[in-house]
């Protein structure tokens, strides 16, 4: 086969002269001159006939091991790693082949591929709830297509618990995100949310209300509505539970807020069309009950009667005992037997006020001080041949507010501590009955009080009130070992019967099971006091002597309770516990005219 030589440029030449030269006619010459090749002509005739040519003149291995890499599945990263090897391979194998550029692109392609393939694993295996994968994944594929949903999964994570580091997490990935806005926004209003839901739980509804309200576009909004409702559910629970706990202003200030309207209320039996209009009576028309809750230290009771003492804790009942004592002056049974109270000696006024609360319908609300009030009155009872005998009383009321703050701040206690005059009150020549409050709605009662606020020179600034919460059990433990201290025992001599009375026994249910459940109650929560009680009194061989030395226990309500402080009084109660006053106490026969003209002999 001849050579070119150096005449191959003269050749090549020719050929630049002929713009019509085909492909056959260049194959022919490469198979004519032994040293002219497929690369010779390139430049010398078009890009589209020299690619013909090459595609031509294709080495068989070659043109197989394209193909072999063309017909290669690439369906998941394993198939497409393996392309990758072919390529390469063919690289190194055909450095002059003609599909060589193509080839380089194949393999950036196939990189670009893998790459979307295992992006797509990943997806498929993230979980989309995890923020911390999420987040893994939106930095391992910054490019990916799924970068909007990945924000918008990110955020409602985020969004479940929304705090400060949650949110800065947030804006830290996602500085320039669809709810950047919305995330600095959170954290310039986190700390009023958090005030929020740490809130004391009287007000925390009243917050809550206003936050949803005020903040439609908060992204707590959500949570807010959430524990807003939970919150009302709640409290109407307790309303349900103890209606005569929520306060004439708590109610109006639930109404105006319109958490609960007046409809709802009435549906839910808490409130009656009546109750309502009692409810919006104008209460500052009736006395102010701590006008005659005196601290008199030189207080006294009428004498030759029977003291009848309600020993307790604010908040406990006592005022409401009274109360029905008061509402049930006048009252007479079918045995003629009658209950009174003398409204003209000492404590008539105030039983006078109780009386106007009890006809209205209305409790005068939480009275404060360390006073000690008496009250007269007389049971009545049918005796033989139609004669009858008077049981003289004195009710007194003793506020035991400092018995029960000495408590809780673990001082010491003494019978004094019930009130102002408590001593002298306790020491005088009248026989005794000591009835015990227990609050059956609670075992911790709130003890409010006047704190006086002085300034640098001592001088009294101001007034405020605050409250502290203490648990009943101690604070009867505590009264019933001052029974048996020494300095009691001149006291103690003068007691006839000690029993217990729990308050609110609405709260207890049907009337028919209140005592049952009321025994149940202090056996349950107060057995400590209960047992140390009953073993005093059988000690004394005297206290309790008719109930064989056991306390009874008796239910007192003042009827039936709606929401403000509202009642419909019904007497049936008071008046077991006025019997029980009866039993308990000596009477004198009424005098006739032979008892007269005795005395009048000698």
């Amino acid at each position: 086969m001849p050579v070119l030589g150096n005449n191959k440029p003269t050749l090549l030449a020719q050929v630049d002269k002929q713009p019509s030269i085909d492909l056959q006619k260049l194959i022919q010459l490469i198979n004519t001159y032994e040293d002219l090749k497929v690369d010779d002509f390139k430049g010398h005739v078009s890009d589209y006939l020299f690619g013909q040519l090459r595609e031509a003149w294709r080495n068989p291995q070659e043109l197989e091991a394209w193909n072999r890499i063309q017909e290669a599945p690439r369906s998941n990263p394993q198939e497409v790693q393996e392309v990758q090897r072919m390529i390469s391979g063919y690289l190194q194998t055909f450095p002059d082949s003609p599909k060589i550029d193509e080839a380089q692109q194949l393999m950036e392609q196939m990189r670009r591929e893998i790459v979307g393939l295992r992006e797509k694993q990943d997806w498929d295996n993230l979980d989309k709830g995890n923020y911390s994968q999420m987040a893994e994944y939106m930095h391992k594929y910054p490019q990916s297509v799924h970068l909007d949903e990945l924000e918008e999964k990110m955020w409602e994570q985020t969004k479940i618990v929304m705090t400060a580091p949650n949110l800065n997490r947030y804006l830290n990935d996602w500085p320039s995100g669809l709810h950047a806005a919305e995330a600095n926004k959170a954290i310039a209003g986190i700390d009023e949310w958090e005030e929020i839901k740490h809130y004391n739980e009287e007000d925390k509804i009243f917050r809550v209300d206003d936050f949803k309200d005020n903040n439609p576009g908060s992204p707590f909004i959500h949570e807010a509505k959430s524990l807003y409702y939970r919150l009302r559910d709640e409290e109407l629970k307790k309303m349900k539970a103890n209606p005569s706990e929520f306060s004439k202003d708590y109610v109006e200030k639930i109404l105006a807020a319109n958490i609960f309207s007046q409809y709802e209320l009435i549906d839910e039996g808490l409130m009656t069309d009546q109750s309502w209009e009692t409810l919006h009576c104008d209460r500052d028309l009736f006395p102010n009950i701590q006008d005659y809750q005196v601290e008199d230290p030189n207080i006294q009771a009428a004498p030759g009667c029977t003291d009848i003492y309600l020993f307790g804790t604010p908040g406990t009942g006592k005022t409401c005992l009274l109360m029905g004592l008061s509402g049930a002056n006048g009252t007479m049974d079918e045995l003629g037997q009658s209950y009174t109270i003398n409204t003209k000696l000492q404590g008539g006024p105030y039983a006078s006020a109780l009386l106007q609360y009890v006809q209205a319908g209305i409790t005068p609300g939480r009275t404060y001080g360390k006073f000690v009030t008496t009250i007269n009155g007389l049971v009545t009872q049918a005796g033989r041949r139609g004669k009858m005998i008077e049981h003289k009383i004195n009710l007194v009321e003793m506020s035991g507010e400092e018995f029960a703050l000495r408590i809780a701040d673990n001082r010491e206690v003494s019978l004094s501590d019930m009130g102002t005059g408590a001593t002298n009150l306790l020491r005088n020549d009248n026989r005794k009955v000591f009835f015990i409050i227990v609050d059956a709605s609670k075992e911790m009662v709130k003890v409010d009080y006047i704190e006086q606020v002085k300034d640098a020179d001592g001088n009294i600034v101001d007034e405020r009130i605050r409250k502290k919460y203490i648990n009943q059990m101690i604070i009867l433990d505590k009264f019933v070992s001052l029974f048996e201290l020494p300095e009691n025992q001149k006291i103690m001599q003068k007691v006839d019967a000690i029993h217990f009375i729990v308050t609110k026994a609405d709260t207890l249910g049907d009337p028919s099971v209140r005592k049952e459940k009321a025994r149940d109650l202090l056996l349950d929560k107060y057995q400590g006091p209960v047992q140390k009680l009953k073993i005093y009194c059988n000690r004394t061989r005297r206290i309790n002597l008719t109930t064989h030395y056991r306390p009874q226990v008796y239910t007192f309500s003042l009827g039936r309770f709606y929401l403000g402080d509202v009642f419909d009084f019904d007497k049936r109660e008071t008046m077991s516990i006025i019997e029980t006053i009866r039993e308990v106490t000596g009477g004198e026969k009424e005098k006739t005219w032979l008892d007269s003209l005795k005395k009048f002999l000698g």
